[in-house]
């Protein structure tokens, strides 16, 4: 009860403008117990904002099937994992990832590495660590502006729709040759 309205507030609020009373308003219950049960805001908030998910076996389940098509179950993943009723956490963590360093370096070293850089690895033919963090900007930006903003065209969107068209530019990021000028700058700081 007191997560659930901590996982509200910080939606509605943001990370710094969750307050304890407000939590407690939420879950109709005394502030002192916040304090009782997790000792601090920060301790609740902070347990609002995990998600407990093994990023490498989700990563696992991607790579299942023909590397061609990566892009897309990505996008087809992660659309049902944010839509998920039970994944509610996820969304939180993703709002608080804007204004919490903290938050943002967890969901870096937790999921983003962890899941997109698993992938990466497999099916990536060069530069696995900019390849995983371009693929994982695509499907942030896209959280970020289907969830959080609410942007009316992208909210409106199909889920295949978002597949095809967001999971070729995953596909691009991940298989695809990278532009010339990025593996010269690559090359020219390697003889450096």
């Amino acid at each position: 009860m007191l997560i659930e309205a901590a996982q509200q507030e910080i939606f509605d609020r943001g990370y710094h403008g969750a307050s304890l009373r407000g939590i407690a308003r939420r879950a109709g219950v005394d502030p002192s117990l916040v304090r009782h049960y997790f000792g601090s805001k920060e301790k609740l908030l902070l347990q609002a904002v995990q998600v407990r998910v093994d990023p490498k076996e989700f990563a696992a389940e991607i790579l299942r099937g023909a590397p061609g098509g990566v892009g897309r179950r990505i996008v087809k993943f992660m659309l049902g994992f944010w839509e998920d009723p039970g994944s509610a956490k996820s969304l939180v963590r993703l709002s608080a990832t804007l204004n919490s360093v903290e938050i943002a370096d967890l969901t870096k070293d937790a999921f983003v590495g962890p899941f997109f850089g698993t992938v990466a690895q497999a099916v990536s033919p060069d530069r696995p660590e900019l390849r995983a963090s371009l693929a994982a900007s695509q499907m942030f930006s896209l959280a970020f502006s289907r969830y959080l903003l609410n942007e009316p065209a992208l909210a409106a969107a199909s889920h295949q729709e978002l597949i095809r068209v967001v999971g070729r530019n995953i596909q691009r990021y991940l298989t695809e040759p990278l532009p010339e000028s990025v593996l010269r700058e690559e090359g020219a700081a390697e003889v450096a």
